[in-house]
């Protein structure tokens, strides 16, 4: 009589296999209607293009997989945080909210394509440095600096040993 029971909740959970609706990032649950909803700053302003295209796709598929894994889709998600990241690098800020910019981000996406059996490319879901950035700078003497630093650190270390061989 109840056989019919494990039937209908094969049916009714079998669309859910198809559907994602929210992402797990860290310790942190968004709706896929939050991903790239970062809090106001410039960096929102000036990638606003990007991110409110993205914004639109995310919100036309309606939590479908297939449509939510699509090419186009996930280059418009890129397209967003790679915009954020390049924004961040160049002005040397830190991201001010988790989500802008953000690699563990993209990772969540593809983990939640890959859960629904979509395989995306890893370049696919990868942010670039910008092609300005010249690496990590760290704050050194000036050439001409250094040299005199040298010549007197050498003056008395070679007077200290000088003190200490006629003691």
């Amino acid at each position: 009589m109840f056989a019919f029971i494990p039937a209908l909740f094969f049916f009714v959970l079998a669309g859910r296999v198809l559907a994602f609706d929210t992402l797990t990032v860290g310790n942190n649950n968004l709706a896929l209607s939050e991903i790239v909803d970062i809090p106001d700053s410039p960096l929102k302003t000036l990638c606003s293009a990007n991110c409110t295209d993205t914004t639109s796709r995310i919100q036309a598929c309606n939590g479908d997989a297939t449509c939510l894994c699509r090419a186009d889709t996930v280059a418009a998600l890129q397209s967003c945080e790679q915009c954020m990241f390049t924004e961040l690098v160049l002005t040397n800020k830190p991201m001010p909210d988790f989500r802008a910019g953000s690699t563990p981000v993209l990772s969540a996406y593809s983990t939640a394509c890959g859960s629904a059996n979509i395989t995306l490319q890893a370049t696919q879901v990868a942010l670039a440095l910008p092609p300005t950035w010249d690496g990590p700078f760290v704050a050194v003497l000036p050439f001409p600096v250094a040299i005199v630093t040298v010549i007197i650190g050498g003056g008395l270390g070679v007077s200290a040993i000088l003190l200490l061989s006629n003691m």
